[in-house]
């Protein structure tokens, strides 16, 4: 349940970046790809591959004129990053900064390959994409920095020192 509920929100801020007023560049980050890298930092069961198809295909019924390739994407990403994860012993910021960028990589190319049997080709601008890989692994790099500061533990001791 906690997961279907960051996965909302993460849809619901990433379609409001996309409103107009906002840098254009805003809507380029795929804020979703922190539950995705944290699900495979994490070690979780094997059955979340499937949350990450259901992401996507959330993904595609908010920004996205087509159901389907988001979910394919999203779950190639999280399958992708399995595996990684299962090579890379390393958990700090920087991997996570490491895994946003090859998710970012993988949800791209596999949308876009997705895409072109249904005649809807989008574009390969290449700048857009470096924009993209770079702003997403900023963002996992910044959650990563948040998950090893551990704020809720050192909040906890705070409040048993002040209690004493």
């Amino acid at each position: 349940m906690k997961y279907f509920g960051l996965a909302l929100l993460a849809l619901f801020v990433q379609r409001l970046l996309g409103m107009p007023g906002l840098p254009p560049w805003s809507a380029e980050i795929l804020l979703p790809m922190a539950l995705i890298v944290a699900m495979s930092q994490k070690g979780h069961e094997r059955h979340w591959p499937y949350e990450a198809m259901l992401l996507g295909l959330g993904w595609d019924a908010v920004l996205e004129p087509v159901v389907g390739p988001g979910g394919i994407a999203w779950s190639a990403a999280a399958l992708c990053l399995f595996a990684v994860a299962r090579l890379v012993a390393d958990r700090s910021p920087k991997s996570w900064a490491g895994f946003g960028a090859i998710g970012a990589v993988v949800v791209l190319a596999v949308q876009r390959l997705a895409m072109l049997p249904l005649g809807l080709g989008t574009s390969w601008n290449l700048p857009s994409m470096i924009r993209t890989v770079l702003f997403t692994a900023l963002w996992c790099g910044a959650i990563g920095t948040l998950s090893v500061l551990d704020l809720p533990k050192h909040w906890r001791a705070y409040r048993v020192r002040k209690l004493r």
